[in-house]
């Protein structure tokens, strides 16, 4: 079952937030029809997304976009985050989802291959009411997705971060997926990043502590190297949601503008949509299109 702790440790010295997305991540390998290789990029994406939007986002009005194109074979990857209450909420599709990668000569899948480094990540924070949005943008710096976060947050926040992501996946579906994050507090010291450091270096893979059974809470433990970490939060939760509707493509199709409207209504009669997110299709007959196109001129 999935499951997102939030702690503190070092006597509050660094924060802690750790992850199981599995089945977050199935369904949405599912829902579309994702390869291994997509389902570990888009698993990954989607793990940091949902755990930015439990630290990041403070009000229900606020949302971040995370756009992502490294210019490798699965193109541009986009995650949506809102957050309501103890639940952050996303959405994220591939531009070509059905890549499929050879492994690494590791035998680990080929996720910085398939993402590509000569690219950026754009972080986008957005409030609906002000009106206002905020861009980070930084260089890809492996295409991996943790250290390509990792540099966000050292660059575009000064925050001193650790993050760690992991699908473990393969052809009949996702066994494991999680992640977590590390950051430290303004009154860290040297004595606490050398025992996170050890502490990291010792530790298994996330996707490997979570498929041996290990708690959230003593991966935080084992990973942060402080037995005592206190845990604040412990029944969060991150959930694909997707806000689609007919009237939202048809306000996408009305703003494509008169001219590009008449050469539908004349050349196809019809508009058959589809949402990259959930794949929900939306059809537009020749009267709906009619429609939008008088509902300019009022």
């Amino acid at each position: 079952m999935d499951r997102t702790i939030k702690g503190l440790g070092y006597e509050g010295k660094v924060s802690i937030i750790v992850t199981e997305t599995t089945e977050l991540i199935e369904y949405i390998r599912k829902l579309q029809d994702l390869t291994p290789t997509t389902t570990a990029v888009l698993g990954r994406v989607a793990t940091i997304s949902g755990m930015m939007g439990l630290t990041e986002i403070k009000e229900k009005e606020d949302s971040i976009t995370v756009q992502i194109n490294g210019k490798g074979p699965i193109g541009s990857v986009v995650s949506v985050i809102k957050r309501e209450n103890s639940k952050s909420f996303i959405k994220i599709y591939a531009q070509n989802p059905n890549v499929e990668l050879p492994r690494t000569p590791e035998g680990k899948l080929a996720v910085g291959e398939a993402v590509g480094t000569n690219g950026y990540l754009n972080i986008i924070r957005e409030n609906e009411l002000m009106e206002k949005s905020y861009n980070g943008l930084v260089s890809l710096v492996s295409g991996e997705i943790a250290e390509d976060f990792t540099e966000y947050f050292a660059k575009s926040q000064q925050k001193p971060t650790v993050i760690a992501l992991g699908v473990l996946v393969d052809k009949n579906g996702v066994k494991k997926s999680g992640g977590y994050m590390i950051q430290l507090m303004p009154d860290a010291t040297e004595n606490e990043i050398t025992q996170i450091e050890k502490a990291i270096q010792n530790s298994k893979p996330i996707s490997t502590m979570l498929a041996e059974g290990m708690t959230l809470e003593n991966i935080a433990r084992t990973v942060t190297g402080d037995e005592n970490a206190l845990f604040l939060i412990n029944d969060l939760a991150i959930e694909f949601q997707c806000n689609c509707s007919k009237e939202r493509f048809a306000e996408g199709l009305a703003s494509i503008g008169k001219q590009e409207l008449d050469n539908i209504i004349k050349e196809d009669g019809k508009a058959d949509t589809k949402c990259e997110f959930c794949n929900q299709e939306y059809h537009f007959s020749k009267e709906e299109l009619e429609e939008i196109r008088e509902s300019l001129e009022r």
